[in-house]
């Protein structure tokens, strides 16, 4: 009775695991799909806007183009372009998906509080923006906008702050042609002061046409070149200041997401009006939106978390400064706001804040301009401070109670483990070492990496790949398991079946062991901040093996058992002795 009832609890383990890791991949992907910033909801609208020179931006977003590939292939408009106009390598912050990276671009605000999903999720459950943008500055100053690309932006910008408009339904070569277009007749109209032009074909080749190494990618890119040069001879660069970027780029397989470098980096080119040409050290995703909102003459988004690039473009030292000033204004708006909805404003002054922009504010009605900008950018610094301390204080003081949860449910675990080893603990042991190292030998075999970046947009097609390897790996183990049990001779097929049992449960514990350690560091779910990337994979792959592994560990056990019995109840009826009977006394006596 108590080796059935192992057996059973063994069952009713592995029906948990399936149906809890199934739950909560579904409340995972909810609460990704519904995270809102922080700041969202918060009116953040700059109280003033600065009094500098104003410039035509045409902006030119190349969705999908890394900082290494647009070296290493032949472009030759990009690279005259970046000899004549300003560069550097522009770095982003993880989750590196689409829809974030645009919303970072427009606003300065990271992903964490743009307000955009962190995950790339279909049209039609795409919301609005809560977070002011370059699109609302710009209209709000009375100068006029263009946004030409996917869809998809339609569902992100309010179409009030959009003056002029071109969409796309599909990303790729016909639907670039039609961009290209229509970007052209507007910039030789001279309507837009500010226009955006988002490029969709090599991100689409580097995802589905064969990765960075396939010739769709290497043509995609090159068509964009081209396109690169018709819109950069439209220009009066005179005027206008042409800003060539992108919102990520792909590993080498084509998958984006994840914190590598070859998809956190990307190409940075200003060239045309007061622009200083120059190769600059490298700048943040963040620092475009206060940039480019300097150079139109409005003020910086009100959640924007990055720099103005100054020396990029020529201002004089009190242009600097007033700017200067009024990003300070920004953050330190941003800097009250973002405390407070983290309900760490209690413990903070309002002059350890004000401060320094206070002495800046003086020094500038002074006529000491130099002092203003210096003082202005630490009351800047400071703010940023802020928050990045007080974000850190309260994602520590949430890890500390997960880990006492994590700790005693793995405790739990193994002291089942250990109660219940019985003759074939080193059989089922040596069969599981055998089937991880099988499992992520495959893995890494098929050129994946251990990052978000090989989880494909269609999260059915990842589970599938992680069905397939688990089955592979467990078909692997449990053969090894069985030539194991049949070298014992084992005949009692309750042993027989509670030992693939344990294998089962073994190998599926080891396999869901990362996500307790992803839970300490993220939690469960999605709340006020965004997981960490690399806790975040092995929350979701830890969970899609637990599954596969679940799933295959309740039917396993029963065929390891019924072979290892037949074989060894045949091997013993082999070796059983035989005895050769007795010939009947007439025929021996015929003899």
């Amino acid at each position: 009775m108590k080796r059935f009832s192992s057996i059973g609890l063994s069952i009713l383990v592995l029906v948990g695991v399936m149906v809890g890791m199934t739950l909560w991949l579904r409340a995972f992907r909810t609460s990704l799909q519904d995270y809102r910033s922080p700041l969202s909801q918060i009116d953040l609208t700059p109280a003033v806007s600065p009094a500098t020179k104003t410039t035509k931006v045409v902006l030119v977003l190349i969705g999908g183009l890394g900082y290494d590939a647009s070296l290493a292939l032949d472009l030759p408009v990009f690279e005259q372009l970046k000899r004549v106009g300003a560069n550097a390598a522009v770095e982003s912050v993880p989750p590196t998906y689409s829809q974030t990276a645009w919303a970072t671009l427009i606003s300065g605000a990271p992903p964490e509080t743009n307000d955009a999903p962190p995950i790339d999720i279909a049209f039609e459950d795409l919301r609005l923006l809560d977070v002011d943008t370059i699109f609302a500055r710009t209209h709000q100053a009375n100068r006029r906008t263009a946004l030409l690309g996917l869809a998809d932006w339609r569902r992100l910008i309010p179409r009030n702050y959009l003056d002029y408009i071109f969409f796309v339904d599909t990303p790729g070569p016909e639907s670039d042609q039609l961009i290209l277009e229509n970007a052209l007749a507007l910039i030789n109209d001279d309507v837009a002061d500010f226009v955006l032009i988002h490029f969709t074909q090599v991100d689409d080749a580097a995802q589905l046409q064969g990765g960075l190494a396939g010739q769709a990618y290497q043509d995609a890119v090159r068509q964009v070149d081209a396109y690169l040069g018709q819109i950069s001879s439209a220009l009066d660069l005179n005027r206008t200041v042409l800003i060539i970027l992108a919102d990520h780029g792909h590993i080498a397989a084509g998958g984006h997401g994840g914190a590598e470098p070859d998809v956190t980096w990307q190409p940075l080119v200003m060239v045309g009006a007061n622009t200083i040409p120059g190769n600059y050290s490298d700048v943040h995703q963040t620092d475009l939106a206060p940039t480019v909102a300097t150079l139109l003459g409005v003020a910086s988004p009100g959640a924007a978390q990055g720099r103005i690039l100054f020396e990029m473009f020529r201002l004089d030292k009190s242009e600097q400064t007033v700017t200067q000033l009024q990003l300070a204004q920004q953050r330190i708006r941003l800097a009250e706001a973002y405390l407070t909805a983290l309900a760490r404003n209690s413990t903070i002054s309002p002059d350890a804040l004000t401060g320094d922009l206070s002495q800046a504010q003086a020094a500038f009605v002074d006529n000491n301009v130099d002092g203003a900008f210096q003082l202005a950018s630490l009351a800047q610094q400071q703010a940023d401070a802020r928050m990045k301390a007080a974000r850190i204080s309260r994602m520590q003081a949430e890890k500390w109670p997960r880990l006492a949860v994590a700790a005693l449910i793995v405790l739990m675990w193994l002291n089942t483990m250990r109660r219940r080893q019985g003759f074939h603990a080193g059989s089922i042991l040596i069969a599981t070492v055998v089937a991880v190292a099988l499992y992520h030998g495959l893995y890494q075999l098929q050129g994946y990496s251990f990052s978000l970046s090989s989880i494909p947009g269609e999260y059915a097609e990842f589970f599938f790949d992680v069905a397939r390897r688990v089955a592979v790996s467990l078909l692997a183990g449990g053969g090894l398991l069985l030539v194991f049990l049949m070298l014992t001779d084992e005949i009692d097929w309750i042993v027989l079946l509670g030992t693939g049992y344990g294998f089962s449960v073994v190998i599926t514990f080891i396999f869901i062991l990362p996500f307790f350690w992803a839970y300490w560091q993220n939690g469960l779910v999605v709340t006020w901040h965004l997981p960490a990337v690399g806790p975040a994979f092995w929350q979701v792959s830890s969970a899609s093996e637990a599954i596969s592994t679940a799933a295959l560990g309740l039917i396993l056990p029963w065929p390891i058992m019924s072979l290892s019995l037949f074989i060894n109840l045949i091997r013993r009826r082999l070796s059983e002795p035989q005895t050769r009977p007795s010939e009947p006394g007439p025929l021996r006596g015929l003899r």
